[in-house]
């Protein structure tokens, strides 16, 4: 089969491999569609927070990479009973690693795992046609029901971006209906958050670089869409605008936005960190008195534990929410390098997806 690989940092190679085989308490995944994550691109970078998880779960280059999966069982050993072939299932991208034993597992929290696994990281992960999940974390897969079967590209964002979104805004902030939401960073993560805090009735507010991916924020339901330019005063912008917000939620892991964002959260409001940090700035200033004085609750949101998924694929089914302007283009694993390439440069409106492997 073809394959995408990280062969060093920066550089992306397709190369020919065997397709994997299984034992007893493992599966083999056809992968039908896989999104090409922010996180996948800091991988590339070789940014410390990535390249620290992948050493840590045991993850070295070269390695295939894509943790953003859905696709169709294809084999499974014989000693799993959860799953059967010709079943569709989403792979949670943040998944048990110890067929949920450990105590974060068993208190529904399998998105934080004590032996996390995220495929692509320390295993090889879905840019390519069939992809193994280990025995530790086939208890996570999440059977597609039959009536979304036909939205890969959904589904496939639905394992880390959207399922990302989804602890960020309903799980971790909680939004109310009329309350002020300001998400920072519209791609992947941050277009399906807007889409699901307008569901919840929020008045949402989009912020990005990216005029494109604003136009998407509000094809989505953002109330008011705020373009920055580098060196901009994120909090006067924000304030100016729409005044304080209730919850902001940053997906860009940039320092100076959520710094920004954050001196924009009125008293008693939440704030919810999503994005991973880049090489050169890997820890937020925090403006510890205005937290304090103002009582505000600050929490991460890490992808979403495979409990989750039976509500998340309810509001999905209920069909109020349209995430087709979440998904940029739809590419060959050929393309990869080209897209990580465009992802540096801010280009994309949202997810890249890979489609395409022969």
């Amino acid at each position: 089969m073809k394959a995408a690989l990280l062969t060093e940092f920066g550089k992306v190679e397709v190369r020919d491999v065997d397709v994997p085989e299984i034992n007893e308490k493992e599966v083999l995944i056809e992968v039908q569609a896989c999104g090409v994550c922010r996180s996948d691109w800091h991988l590339w970078r070789g940014d410390p927070s990535l390249v620290m998880y992948m050493e840590w779960s045991g993850g070295k280059l070269p390695i295939i990479m894509g943790h953003e999966v859905v696709g169709i069982v294809k084999e499974t050993g014989s000693e799993v009973k959860n799953v059967k072939e010709g079943e569709m299932v989403v792979v949670p991208a943040s998944s048990s690693g110890d067929s949920r034993s450990c105590t974060f597992c068993m208190n529904g929290l399998s998105n934080i795992c004590e032996h996390l696994w995220i495929p692509g990281f320390g295993t090889d992960g879905g840019y390519a046609q069939y992809m193994k999940v280990p025995e530790g974390s086939v208890s996570d897969l999440v059977k597609v029901p039959e009536k979304l079967r036909e939205r890969k590209t959904w589904l496939a964002i639905a394992g880390c971006g959207m399922g990302t979104a989804f602890n960020a805004v309903v799980d971790k902030a909680q939004v109310k209906p009329g309350e002020k939401v300001l998400i920072t960073g519209v791609g992947g993560v941050g277009l399906s958050a807007v889409a699901i805090a307008s569901n919840a009735g929020a008045e949402v507010i989009a912020l990005d670089v990216n005029e494109e991916a604003l136009k998407r924020a509000n094809l989505l339901g953002a109330d008011k869409t705020l373009r920055v330019e580098k060196g901009e005063d994120i909090t006067q912008k924000i304030m100016d605008a729409v005044g304080m917000v209730d919850v902001a939620i940053d997906t860009t892991g940039n320092p100076d936005v959520g710094v920004g964002a954050l001196m924009a959260v009125r008293p008693g409001g939440r704030m919810v960190l999503s994005g991973l940090m880049v090489k050169g700035a890997e820890t937020l200033p925090l403006p510890a008195d205005a937290v304090v004085a103002r009582e505000i609750s600050l929490k991460g949101a890490l992808m979403l534990a495979s409990q989750r998924y039976i509500t998340l694929f309810g509001m999905m089914l209920k069909g109020d929410i349209n995430l087709d302007p979440v998904i940029y283009r739809e590419i060959s694993v050929e393309e990869i390098q080209n897209a990580f390439n465009e992802m540096s440069e801010f280009r994309n409106a949202g997810r890249f997806v890979v489609t395409e492997f022969e």
